[in-house]
């Protein structure tokens, strides 16, 4: 097995920007596909149930007789999983679109092949408890630098006219976001379920959530372009079982949530989709832009370039059309 672009010795974030472009998968040759198709499909998701399809498709058993041999990946660090996914520790993640930003930095080297939900309510602005936004004093705030968080809390700044706070900035993982509230070393933070549900149980207040910016946070699954070309029947079949997987879901929602709870050994609130909105063939046809129409998420996809351009994150602006891709849709 060909393995391109490992960054050992560097940091995650120094692996990421090495990364940019995927500059180092694209320069390997892709193996030929006899060579590949019996290797596993290796996916990496969050604990995020917009991304759970994959779960549900592999425990009902449909992957295997679909020729998909499924090597699923639990990070639990998102950073982390990107810069692997950059290295080619992984075929396909699900990410958020806005995370995608620090991932090419305006070099579209990988493909968006499915729109996996919309977030509206699961992710969360929150408050350290014993902290008051009527202070005077600077308040630290939080989240996945570099990503879709950032968006997400300036409209959360905006919309609630903070914008003359002084603010002081802190890199912060979701899964981290519960801890450093209550330790202090954060006084605002974003995160998602069930992070978010940990962090107000421990005694953080909810100020804000994606139900207040629809169609801003979508969750997407990525893969490069070699990996799109080099492994298209799998990726074409995985894709068919997920949302076979999506459609069951809707018609037995108790039957999947105790499914994927107890492949997962969460409880099954953690599984809820309170707040997560799937999103189903039809929808992808028209987020992504089946039949050559123009992909109803470019203008998402816009708004996150313009915000990462005009903050030199990213030097040139997205070009929508060539990430978001159909051709792998049913």
């Amino acid at each position: 097995m060909l393995v391109c672009g490992q960054a050992r010795g560097m940091t995650r974030r120094r692996a990421l920007l090495a990364a940019a472009g995927l500059g180092g998968l694209a320069a390997c040759s892709p193996a030929p596909d006899a060579a590949v198709a019996q290797q596993p499909l290796r996916v990496a998701i969050d604990l995020w149930p917009g991304y759970f399809p994959a779960v549900l498709a592999d425990e009902l058993g449909w992957l295997a007789p679909a020729g998909v041999a499924l090597k699923l990946a639990f990070p639990a660090d998102t950073d982390r999983m990107i810069a692997d996914f950059a290295a080619g520790q992984y075929d396909l993640i699900g990410a958020s679109l806005g995370d995608l930003i620090a991932l090419t930095r305006g070099h579209l080297g990988v493909e968006v092949i499915v729109v996996c939900d919309e977030s509206s309510g699961g992710d969360a602005v929150l408050l350290r408890r014993g902290v008051t936004l009527e202070t005077d004093r600077p308040l630290t705030i939080g989240t996945n630098l570099g990503g879709f968080g950032e968006v997400f809390l300036h409209e959360f700044i905006d919309q609630r006219h903070l914008q003359h706070k002084r603010w002081t900035w802190v890199n912060a993982d979701a899964a981290e976001v519960p801890r450093l509230l209550a330790s202090g070393m954060l006084d605002v933070g974003h995160t998602w379920e069930p992070y978010a549900s940990q962090a107000v149980a421990a005694g953080a207040s909810k100020l804000f959530s994606s139900a207040e910016t629809p169609g801003l946070v979508a969750d997407v699954l990525v893969a490069t372009r070699v990996t799109v070309q080099r492994r298209r029947p799998p990726l074409q079949a995985f894709v068919r079982q997920w949302f076979r997987a999506v459609d069951w879901w809707s018609a037995n929602p108790l039957a999947a949530v105790q499914l994927i709870s107890r492949r997962l050994h969460l409880a099954q609130a953690k599984v809820s989709l309170q707040g997560v909105r799937l999103l189903d063939l039809a929808h992808n046809r028209r987020m992504l832009g089946a039949g050559g129409a123009v992909p109803a998420l470019a203008s998402v996809v816009q708004r996150y370039s313009d915000f990462f351009v005009a903050k030199g994150t990213v030097g040139r602006p997205l070009d929508a059309l060539a990430l978001l891709q159909a051709e792998l849709l049913p």
